[in-house]
């Protein structure tokens, strides 16, 4: 484009408040070329480009976010990355222009993406992946509102923020809101929710910053998933940042943080059972959450834990900030990121189930079929707080991935995503096992090689569920166990050996999947950074001459976890290690006595039951009672189950243990233990 021009039409751009889409076609050189014509500006080059622009892969697109561009160029040939690109495109200010480059459209679908990688183990498989999520690309780009450079006449100009701007309405509204919360009464929190783009982190750094000068020695904690989420909140808060302590998650619940005032930034991608456990600690929080980002949604965030919050807090408020801060409300290229990504999915309401059905959908036909992707997406977005642009590219295009279907008529009321694993290669799986490789996928055999120390894993055909979700309105009617029990019988049907998933696992979650028969082989031994939780690996067997490698592989699980307990899974939730070793609804209860116990055991039992003899000469005879004898628990209550497995097992510190419990101390505690086992003796 001549230079004339272009300047005319990023002035009518930046008037207006608006961006667009450039997309060039044609060999990556050719593209390239063109692209040069259309630069000005601060410049973001994503992917192969020309030195002088500093061209950055998409693994490090994160680090431009809260940094602003004019000209985002996207090479496409090197790799069509939906998170990447969701991301950037939030950079890039009003006048902005956002060129794409592209094989020919009729081409692109099956150009050999870099991007689909990420979808197999290996390079060799990549001609397995499916080209779906590209195909729709191309489909929908075409004739988009935001590829048009005529602009419309007429319209007011668009202010952006300066010095005289310094922030939208809505930023002000945020800002006082939190001001005046600090003043108000304790335990009405308060929520903000916006689109990306709209500065809810500065509005929290700017809040933070007039508090901090106005009231010397508050003290004003802050959390987020990871210290690179609260970047600009920081940056806001100017010079006062430094009376702003960043903590994470589970800081602020195991730790005794003194703070006045909590800001929980991105609260989306935090566990509910977090945020639930920080709101009964801290009596004055703000609660942000982004609903539409790259990295995530938070529509399940407002689903799951609003409804809490009107239990728990029936005075908190909301607030929602709309206004974006780059660009006017309406931006065309705003609506296409949108719609390209999956990031304006809805559900509709569901019919009353009667009769539900489970149908099996083939990715293709998925991807054809927009309002369906919308309903399904929409679903796996409210039903999972991480989900992100880029697994609808692993929905529309992940080889060796299932799709399932819980419907009624013509209403979604359930999905699930199971992935097959397994069959893995002799060779390669004595390399996993022996821990020399690691390839990509394969989740449940390389665990279990690796990890689990079963040579013999990799041979099994495993179904694997990633995701299962029911409609919000429909939850605790049974649908999750009805698709769950469809999967069983579907899977078996087709020779697979077992079916499995592994998941961040709470108390409240593994109940479900024991209902359906499986069995824990697994606890990760680190948490899993954005749950907090450990992950929980969990098995059932398809096949009858398969149950007695199951059992044997549990029965190791079994012996082994007690020792973790000691060490690594310290602080693992009591709870959580009895629903992994307790037996299944309908199954034997296994050793109930003393059976393998020697004399001199049985003595220091009945000894510390009984008599007065201190609990740690004693503790390793209880330990050995109770790995023969875990499904005694079942007949416990939480806390006498909690009391017994972190005092025998996990040497859990007696003060820690009696606030858990209630009770006054370690004689309290002492006396609560002989009295248990007096009555299981």
């Amino acid at each position: 484009m001549r230079s004339g021009r272009m300047k005319t039409l990023r002035q009518g751009l930046r008037a207006a408040g608006e961006r667009r889409l450039v997309w060039l076609e044609g060999s990556e050189s050719e593209t390239m070329a063109a692209a040069l014509g259309w630069l000005c500006g601060d410049i973001f080059w994503l992917g192969e480009g020309p030195a002088e622009y500093a061209p950055q892969p998409a693994a490090k697109a994160l680090r431009r976010l809260g940094q602003e561009c004019d000209t985002l160029v996207f090479n496409g040939f090197s790799g069509f990355h939906p998170d990447a690109f969701g991301a950037l495109a939030g950079t890039l200010r009003a006048g902005g222009l956002l060129i794409l480059l592209t094989p020919p459209r009729a081409e692109w679908p099956g150009f050999a993406d870099p991007d689909r990688l990420r979808l197999v183990s290996t390079p060799e498989e990549l001609p397995r992946a499916g080209h779906g999520f590209i195909a729709r690309l191309a489909r929908l780009l075409p004739n988009d509102p935001a590829l048009s450079l005529t602009l419309a006449e007429g319209r007011d100009t668009w202010q952006p923020i300066r010095a005289e701007h310094p922030v939208t309405a809505d930023q002000g509204r945020a800002i006082s809101a939190i001001e005046q919360m600090l003043h108000g009464h304790r335990h009405r929190p308060l929520v903000l929710c916006a689109d990306r783009g709209r500065g809810k982190s500065a509005a929290l750094g700017l809040a933070a910053a007039a508090l901090l000068r106005n009231n010397p020695g508050l003290r004003i904690a802050v959390t987020a998933p990871a210290r690179a989420t609260v970047a600009s909140l920081f940056e806001h808060g100017g010079p006062e940042s430094e009376g702003l302590t960043f903590f994470s998650p589970l800081q602020l619940l195991q730790e005794a943080i003194p703070c006045d005032l909590l800001l929980v930034d991105e609260a989306a991608a935090i566990p509910t059972p977090l945020l639930e456990a920080m709101l009964a600690r801290y009596g004055r929080i703000v609660f942000a959450t982004t609903e539409h980002g790259y990295e995530g949604t938070g529509r399940g965030f407002h689903l799951r834990f609003k409804a809490h919050l009107d239990r728990q807090a029936p005075g908190w408020q909301e607030l929602r900030l709309s206004e974006p801060i780059r660009w006017r409300a309406g931006c065309p290229l705003e609506a296409l990121v949108f719609r390209l990504l999956g990031l304006d999915a809805r559900v509709r309401a569901p019919v009353v189930p009667s009769a539900p059905r489970r149908r099996q959908i083939s990715q293709q036909a998925l991807a054809g079929d927009e309002a369906l992707l919308g309903q399904v997406f929409g679903l796996l977005v409210l039903a999972h707080y991480q989900t992100s642009p880029s697994d609808l590219r692993i929905l529309l295009e992940s080889p060796d991935l299932d799709i399932h279907l819980l419907e009624q008529e013509e209403s979604l009321l359930g999905v699930a995503l199971v992935a097959r694993e397994g069959r893995i290669p002799a060779d390669l799986a004595e390399a996993i096992w022996a821990g020399r490789r690691r390839p990509r996928g394969q989740l449940l055999p390389q665990s279990l090689l690796a990890h689990g120390g079963l040579r013999e894993a990799g041979a099994p055909a495993y179904a694997r569920v990633l995701r299962i979700a029911v409609h919000p309105e429909l939850h605790r009617q049974g649908l999750g166990s009805r698709l769950l029990e469809g999967l069983i019988d579907h899977y078996a049907g087709a020779g697979f050996d077992y079916l499995g998933a592994a998941f961040s696992a709470t108390a409240d979650l593994l109940p479900f999947w024991r209902r359906a028969g499986l069995r824990a082989l697994r606890i990760g031994l680190q948490r899993d950074a954005a749950s907090g939780s450990h992950a929980a690996l969990l098995l059932r067997a398809l096949r009858p001459e398969r149950e007695a490698d199951l059992g044997r592989w549990h029965e190791r699980f079994r012996h082994q976890l007690p020792t973790l307990l000691a060490g690594t899974l310290r602080e693992l939730d009591p709870e959580l290690v009895w629903l992994c070793l307790a037996p299944l609804e309908g199954e034997e209860h296994g050793e109930q006595s003393g059976e393998g116990l020697a004399r001199f055991d049985w003595d220091e039992l009945s000894c510390f039951a009984h008599q007065h003899k201190p609990f740690e000469l004693c503790q390793p005879s209880l330990q050995r009672w109770l790995v023969r004898n875990p499904a005694r628990l079942g007949a416990l209550t939480r806390e006498e189950r909690a009391l017994l497995i972190a005092s025998v097992w996990q040497y859990a510190g007696w003060d820690l243990l009696a606030r858990r419990l209630e009770l006054s101390g370690k004689p309290a505690l002492i006396k609560a233990l002989r009295a248990l086992m007096a009555r299981l003796l």
